[in-house]
């Protein structure tokens, strides 16, 4: 009996990269597409956390108030921003392991202001879980940028 532990090839998380990856990158480039560098986008920043401030996190609340809701544009072009480089990250399998932990923190904070967990089912919790073994895996070295830059530089760990 062998003491080696199975693996999965990491090509079997290449379509599942390549979802999130697509999937955040058009989230992205729709909050951009209203121009601005994402800034015309904060109404819809400002009316999402207005409306969900009530069933926001107990934790989170004075921080919506307080920094987001007066800083909306800024906090419009940071996510607008945020999703379309991590998910290019993903997409491209370049820095995946940074790009899916950026892409977590976006989410949670989203989960935080609707006052949701991340463990309940959704499609919030499958992007987490998702990004979560996208990272862990180190999925961007099936078919990505990753897989070259862990031929030349194969002990850094961001790939």
């Amino acid at each position: 009996m062998s003491n080696q532990t199975p693996s999965i090839p990491l090509y079997y998380l290449l379509p599942l990269r390549l979802w999130v990856g697509l999937s955040f990158v058009i989230a992205g480039q729709n909050k951009l597409g209203r121009g601005n560098w994402g800034a015309d986008f904060a109404p819809n920043v400002e009316g999402f956390i207005s409306s969900n401030l009530e069933n926001a996190w107990g934790f989170y609340r004075p921080f919506l108030e307080g920094v987001v809701l007066t800083n909306t544009s800024t906090f419009a072009v940071l996510v607008a921003w945020g999703e379309l480089l991590f998910g290019l990250s993903v997409l491209l399998g370049l820095f995946t392991r940074v790009g899916a932990a950026v892409g977590i923190f976006i989410i949670a904070n989203f989960t935080f202001t609707i006052g949701r967990g991340i463990w309940l089912p959704g499609m919030d919790a499958a992007y987490i879980f998702a990004l979560f073994t996208l990272a862990w895996a180190g999925a961007g070295r099936a078919y990505g940028v990753d897989m070259l830059m862990r031929k030349r530089w194969p002990k850094v760990p961001l790939t």
